[in-house]
């Protein structure tokens, strides 16, 4: 068994759909796990659970709907997680569960309308009410309506719980992987991502009350035959007593909803490319800054009072706003361009030209303005660091006044008590907000990250490599070979297309030294190492390691027993000198016999060559018998992954406890008495639309999926 714990494969998110008469079927379900150097990992599950289209995308043949697989660090599928992407998607949920829960207003309003109704006309006519009085003003179909919107609201939320979590585990830690991103940007997308996750749980927490208590009105609803007129008002107190409490949760549902929205928008603002945050800008420039042009006129506005006043030209306030109209900062008040052009000839000649001189003259009468002036009446003033200095400053006031917002807080907060307006935000979210906009104006962490080591796109160069490096060994030996080609031929062709394999110089330096240790008496040098020797040598070496005959490399698939085949095709994949072998089913077709050769050949060249395997079966028996770890998947999604004795000894999932008790006994009587598990996942799991599973360790290395009831149940069989 293998004891090495370095990753050699990281498994990430993965999403992998496929379309069947138009809908979609998704078959691996954000799926993550890691196989580690040297090791055999066994993938089990019964027909159709997904374990095959998982080796088929770890050898890169399967197109992923989404996540990323990483060998050595370095992605050879799929895409990095995308922030921009989950955060797009997590708007459009909560806007869309805001447009329902709109509609659920007005329902609950609705049956609450129709129960008053109902008694109102109970007191004018007092008598038995049968079920059928109760449909006519509280129809239950619109009970059935409102679960179904909540229970499709209480989805969206799970789903946004699971990306908030992906998310967060992303950026965690970035920093220490790509420097490029900033500890703060770290920080405060972090920050916020945590903020969004706890209230989105926050809201979850109301939305189960709102959905159970409905359910809980309509289960009493079908309860009721008849209602007497003793018993009338107690049963209205009952089920208003219900909607009471669904009404004060659905009112803090919409309380913590627009709190999440407004958390959502400004991950959606951080997360978004530099060509799409203009609107993100804009909207936080208008929440915390005051437009420059509405600026400027109240200034000139407050002077002509002042004036009108009859204020001293001396007085402090007058001389400030004075300065102020004079030296502010604006596309009136400015010339930029003459500025802008005037330090770039400068910078070029360091002469004073006509030109710069006539674009001097086109100045106005700023103090930045100013300074370009007296430079240029001072020619012997210029300097690099000084136009540097001035570009600068040229580079900053031109932001600002193309943005047209005032930011000093004291302006700000002068112009509020000019215009008689009330601040409505804390000092605590102004902080945030400034925060917000000083990063909106950097490039965003996908941006960032996109040309980094560990999430850079692979070349095709790149790609082409990894083909080599991950191989597949097929689960039909018959099929998977070419009838027309002859053994040698079948083995050689993937070596053809990575020629260095024979041709290199490392390949040619190891065939003279085996040969001559073979042949003390006749040795070589390098020059009488051809290709086609050598290519030659590495065959017939492949072909004594899978037990076949040199003879053997002439003869055509279809002269061979199935066991026969599949070591030709395990020659085949060894033939690439890959990293990872992912073997689909590859003894399913094969005798009894004949199996344990094959198991013994994987094992061989676990150990000879230290090659990972993924070995998918769905025979648990035999994979006890290989593998070093076993990860068992149901329905896509990986529902536990310990070490393989382990995983035997001590079970923990309900459908691995199935798996296993499906295992044949040879001995009759020891068969009867072992008694078959059935799983039903319904009943097992019916609880996970409220409590939801993820990964958690039981004991050490042993990880299974389930929810916090269901981990509070299994730790106590453990410590039994």
């Amino acid at each position: 068994m293998s004891t090495n714990k370095d990753v050699l494969l990281n498994i990430r998110d993965l999403v992998i759909e496929f379309r069947a008469k138009g809908k979609k079927f998704r078959a691996v379900q954000e799926t993550s796990f890691d196989i580690y150097k040297g090791e055999i990992f066994g993938l089990v599950g019964e027909s159709g659970s997904g374990k095959t289209t998982i080796g088929r995308a770890i050898v890169g043949v399967q197109p992923l709907k989404d996540g990323a697989i990483y060998m050595d660090d370095n992605i050879v599928a799929g895409k990095p997680t995308s922030l921009y992407t989950l955060n797009r998607e997590i708007s459009k949920k909560l806007e869309n569960m805001s447009y329902k829960m709109n509609i659920t207003t007005r329902e609950i309003q609705s049956r609450i309308d129709g129960l008053k109704a109902l008694y109102e006309d109970f007191l004018a006519n007092p008598r038995e009410l049968t079920h059928e009085d109760l449909e006519k003003f509280a129809k239950s179909s619109r009970l059935n309506y409102l679960k179904d919107i909540l229970l499709e609201n209480l989805k969206y939320i799970n789903s946004i719980i699971k990306n908030e979590d992906r998310m967060i585990k992303f950026v965690d830690n970035l920093n220490s992987y790509v420097e490029n991103v900033s500890k703060e940007l770290e920080k405060s997308v972090l920050t916020k991502l945590k903020e969004t996750k706890e209230t989105i749980i926050s809201m979850k927490e109301n939305a189960d009350e709102i959905y159970l208590k409905i359910k809980e009105v309509s289960q009493y609803r079908d309860s009721i035959t008849e209602v007497s007129s003793n018993n009338m008002e107690s049963v209205v107190k009952k089920i208003l007593e219900l909607w009471k409490s669904i009404t004060d949760n659905h009112k803090e549902f919409l309380t913590k909803l627009e709190w999440a929205k407004s958390l959502q928008f400004q991950l959606h603002a951080l997360s978004s490319p530099m060509n799409r945050r203009e609107k993100f800008i804009n909207y936080y420039n208008k929440l915390i800054y005051v437009n420059r042009n509405e600026f400027f006129e109240e200034c000139k506005n407050q002077f002509e009072i002042m004036k009108a006043n009859g204020a001293d030209s001396s007085d402090k306030e007058y001389k400030k706003l004075d300065y102020f109209i004079r030296d502010f900062w604006s596309k009136k008040n400015l010339n930029l361009n003459a500025s802008k052009e005037i330090l770039k000839l400068l910078s070029e000649e360091k002469v004073v030209t006509e030109k710069v001189q006539a674009l001097a003259s086109k100045l106005k009468n700023t103090d930045f303005e100013n300074s370009i002036k007296e430079l240029v009446e001072n020619e012997s003033k210029i300097t690099d660091s000084k136009l540097e200095e001035l570009k600068k400053e040229l580079k900053y006031i031109t932001k600002i006044v193309n943005r047209n917002i005032v930011k000093d807080r004291d302006s700000i907060e002068t112009f509020y008590a000019w215009k008689g307006i009330e601040n409505k935000f804390t000092q605590e979210e102004i902080d945030s907000f400034v925060e917000l906009t000083e990063f909106l104006d950097l490039p965003s962490i996908d941006e960032i990250i996109k040309d980094s080591y560990l999430f850079k796109v692979q070349s095709k160069e790149q790609k082409r490599k990894n083909r080599k490096d991950i191989q597949m060994i097929f689960q039909d030996p018959g099929s998977s070979l070419n009838d027309r080609m002859a053994i040698e031929e079948i083995i050689a062709e993937g070596m053809e297309n990575f020629p260095d394999l024979y041709k290199g110089q490392e390949a040619k330096e190891l065939y003279v030294r085996e040969y001559n240790e073979a042949n003390p008496d006749e040795r070589i040098t390098l020059d009488d190492a051809t290709p086609a020797k050598v290519k030659k040598h590495i065959i017939l070496k492949l072909v004594n390691s899978v037990g076949l005959l040199p003879e053997h490399l002439s003869r055509y698939p279809h002269e061979f027993s199935g066991g026969q085949r599949q070591r030709v095709g395990i020659a085949r994949s060894l033939a690439m000198q890959p990293k990872v072998i992912v073997a689909d089913e590859p003894i399913s077709a094969l005798d009894v016999s004949i199996r344990a050769q094959v198991l013994n050949l994987f094992k061989k060249f676990q150990e000879e060559l230290g090659i990972t395997y993924v070995f998918v079966a769905h025979d648990l028996s035999v994979v006890r018998h290989i593998a070093d770890r076993i990860a068992v998947i149901y329905h896509g999604q990986i529902i536990e992954i310990a070490p393989a004795e382990e995983l035997f000894k001590n079970p923990l999932h309900p459908y691995t406890r199935a798996l296993l008790s499906a295992i044949p006994i040879p001995e009759p009587e020891l068969a009867k008495q072992t008694k078959l598990v059935v799983y039903n996942p319904e009943e097992e799991h019916k609880d996970y639309i409220f409590d939801l599973p993820y990964f958690k360790e039981i004991t050490k290395d042993h990880f299974v999926w389930a929810n916090k009831r269901e981990i509070k149940e299994i730790k106590k069989l453990v410590k039994k």
